[in-house]
């Protein structure tokens, strides 16, 4: 059911990237400020717009070397960029495929990095089917129940039939530590990765229930203690 599509390589411009994990075919914006970085960027936009962008162990480091940066990443192209009056740079972009950095220089003075890219495919059965609906399904549930997230935007992205897609949107919109969003991203397997979605869904779908009857019981204890308080007072 799983099968790895040909392991192409590229050699592309390099961006370590703190407190967050791009996913492929996802849209992501976010600032770009040290100097590595923007020469890393303007490289990528004076040829073919495509950057390879992984996390760094340790977000609290300003100038990361090669081994303090996830060798698993996502292959990018930038869809737009604009300069900011304080000289940082935000940046859109959309991710291409996973990829694992196999050699990074640094000698331009910004990172550059011969990349294998991660691609696979899932053929349709039965079986995945019946997973994608129950993912699906899981995840709706856990849209209506989470207040913070806009409910016709996520679960216009959660109606996806490719399990490798459906499983990249729900793991990018997750509130999940990088450690566990960067396993996610490792785990090239789009089957693999879904049941792993799976577990995570039912283990915040349990958390949320139990914020939500707690909730429900301190509300109805605020709500007895007021009445009799007017009760007493009348």
């Amino acid at each position: 059911m799983f099968n790895r599509e040909k392991q192409e390589m590229k050699r592309v411009p390099m961006m370590p990237v703190r407190d967050m994990v791009i996913f492929p075919q996802q849209m992501t914006p976010f600032i770009v400020g040290r100097e590595a970085s923007v020469r890393a960027l303007e490289e990528a936009l004076a040829g073919d717009k495509k950057i390879f962008l992984s996390t760094q162990h340790d977000a609290s480091v300003d100038d990361p070397k090669p081994e303090e940066i996830y060798a698993v990443g996502t292959l990018a192209n930038i869809v737009q960029s604009v300069k900011l009056p304080d000289g940082n740079i935000k940046v859109l972009v959309e991710g291409v495929e996973r990829a694992r950095a196999l050699s990074i220089t640094g000698d331009e003075g910004f990172f550059r990095a011969t990349v294998r890219l991660l691609g696979a495919r899932v053929e349709p059965s039965p079986q995945v089917e019946q997973l994608v609906q129950k993912v699906t399904g899981l995840y709706e549930q856990f849209i209506k129940l989470s207040q913070s997230l806009n409910y016709d935007t996520m679960i216009a992205a959660a109606r996806v039939d490719d399990p490798a897609r459906l499983s990249d949107t729900i793991a990018a919109n997750l509130q999940l530590p990088v450690d566990e969003k960067q396993d996610l991203l490792e785990t090239t397997d789009p089957l693999e990765r879904l049941t792993r979605i799976c577990d995570i869904l039912e283990i915040e779908l349990e958390k949320l229930n139990v914020d939500r009857n707690i909730n429900t019981r301190v509300k109805r204890q605020m709500e007895r203690a007021q009445k009799e308080y007017y009760l007493k007072k009348n």
